[in-house]
């Protein structure tokens, strides 16, 4: 019997994928500031607004997406921590900079 790892087909990336998401929500939960380094490169998303998938996530129109065009609006990864007021997002697999929100940009 095979394990599968349909998220993304290979265990080593879906590993390193974790292992990055955890060492970032140990920097958010330390409570020190973000560095903005980490923000410098990071994709954009306009006009976003929470949805759903089997998980929470954003939509938007994104910018700076190593794998997304800019200007085309996207469903983000899963997502595990947001800062609305400090404008970032992180999903499973990257640091989102967050701009103009739908509606009242609050999260239910």
């Amino acid at each position: 019997m095979a394990i599968n790892f349909p998220s993304t087909g290979d265990p080593y990336h879906l590993a390193d994928q974790a292992r990055r998401l955890a060492d970032d929500l140990d920097m958010i939960l330390s409570g020190a500031p973000l560095d903005p380094s980490l923000l410098a490169g990071a994709p954009t998303l306009d006009a976003w607004r929470l949805t759903m998938r089997p998980a929470r996530a954003l939509i938007g129109v994104v910018d700076g997406h190593p794998h997304i065009v800019s200007g085309h609006r996207a469903l983000t990864s899963e997502l595990f921590a947001v800062d609305v007021d400090a404008g970032w997002a992180r999903t499973w697999s990257r640091f989102y900079q967050l701009r103009r929100a739908l509606g009242d940009g609050r999260l239910q």
